[in-house]
């Protein structure tokens, strides 16, 4: 039995030190055997979460384009650069990607399903809600504060 070939598409999203969401995606297309890693700054969520689905329909239509660019490290000119620029995306040029990455998976030449949205979009939000903060009892805050 032939076994299916799929463009994977890990993605993780942290906080960073001024309070933005960095969205970092690593694109792996099967057929070309050919890995991108991206990454975008977000200011909120909601715009996290729209931007990343733009990205990953971007990622999927463009594919041969981008590997025609950027396959070649040699080849990787203004162009590339530009080209990744006109949808806010920059190249990421880090070799660790984070443990525990969401990953979601199309054939290639096919679009993501809504349903693979829906449920990365669903185990994104639980990921960025902020931790409950536990307010200390009365008696704890004093004892601190003496």
């Amino acid at each position: 039995m032939r076994r299916v070939q799929r463009n994977t598409y890990r993605i993780s999203v942290e906080p960073n030190q001024a309070g933005r969401f960095e969205a970092r995606i690593e694109a792996r297309y099967a057929e070309s055997n050919w890995a991108l890693r991206v990454y975008f700054l977000a200011a909120t969520a909601e715009r996290l979460l729209s931007h990343l689905q733009a990205t990953l329909r971007y990622l999927q239509r463009h594919e041969e384009e981008l590997w025609m660019w950027g396959a070649n490290p040699a080849d990787r000119g203004l162009f590339f650069e530009d080209l990744l620029g006109a949808t806010s995306l920059e190249l990421d040029r880090r070799r660790e990607f984070p443990r525990g990455a969401l990953v979601i998976a199309a054939e290639p030449g096919e679009l993501f399903r809504p349903l693979q949205l829906a449920e990365l979009k669903r185990r994104l939000a639980g990921r960025l809600a902020p931790a409950p903060r536990v307010a200390p009892r009365a008696g704890e805050a004093l004892r601190s504060s003496a």
